[in-house]
């Protein structure tokens, strides 16, 4: 099981939208894929109820979850929808329970500095020091041609941390989330464009992936 913690304590930044639509990508790849909700809002539970049968199955927990049930379901991928405001003890534990970590950001300034601060914090933290938890940030409903997408890019340049993929503002992430759907349940005439902005993030998975496969030989 490989385990992505989506993660930004600014509430607003894109998580439950990064973390639902990656799930459903993955488990239409026939992946067995379960979404960890961490936060009180239970966005990603919501989601899940509203799932409509016939789609990908992707199965939910929440932080009271039996650890059995998830393991005895054998997920390829655990994607963990982490709370806004995490700092401290819960963010150890979260990063500890990862192999990965996305990091959303929105494109304002109070997200960017807010954003700042909280990479530094990640730093701190040893498997992140060691170079075991690779971290990438995904640029939040920003098309990358924009000004805004720039200013990200640029922002975060000093701190060694390249955005992964920006993924644009689409109506079409709300109409998915309000069925309990994600774009890639909608068809390629529909849903083209926005599908473009992901290929980058899942061939940054596929690498620490193999990089993990490869340290456990």
């Amino acid at each position: 099981m490989f385990s992505i913690l989506v993660v930004n304590p600014k509430g607003g930044a894109g998580k439950t939208t990064i973390a639902t639509n990656l799930a459903g990508y993955l488990a239409g790849k026939r992946q067995r894929v379960v979404i960890k909700d961490m936060d009180r809002q239970r966005s990603s539970a919501r989601w899940l109820a509203r799932r409509p049968r016939g789609f990908p199955e992707i199965r939910g927990a929440l932080p009271d979850t039996d650890s059995k049930i998830v393991a005895d379901y054998a997920p390829h991928w655990l994607i963990i929808d982490a709370p806004a405001g995490v700092h401290d003890k819960a963010l150890a534990d979260l990063v500890r329970e990862a192999d990965a970590i996305l990091v959303p950001v929105a494109t304002s300034a109070f997200d960017f500095e807010a954003t700042a601060d909280f990479l530094g914090e990640l730093a701190g933290h040893k498997p992140v020091k060691d170079g075991k938890r690779p971290i990438a940030v995904v640029g939040s409903r920003v098309d990358s041609r924009t000004v805004a997408a720039s200013d990200l890019d640029t922002f975060l340049e000093p701190l060694s941390i390249d955005v992964v993929t920006h993924i644009r503002d689409s109506q079409l992430y709300v109409h998915a989330a309000r069925d309990g759907l994600t774009i890639f349940d909608q068809p390629r005439s529909r849903a083209q464009e926005a599908w473009e902005d992901w290929p980058p993030l899942f061939e940054w998975l596929q690498s620490v992936v193999a990089q993990k496969n490869t340290h456990s030989r």
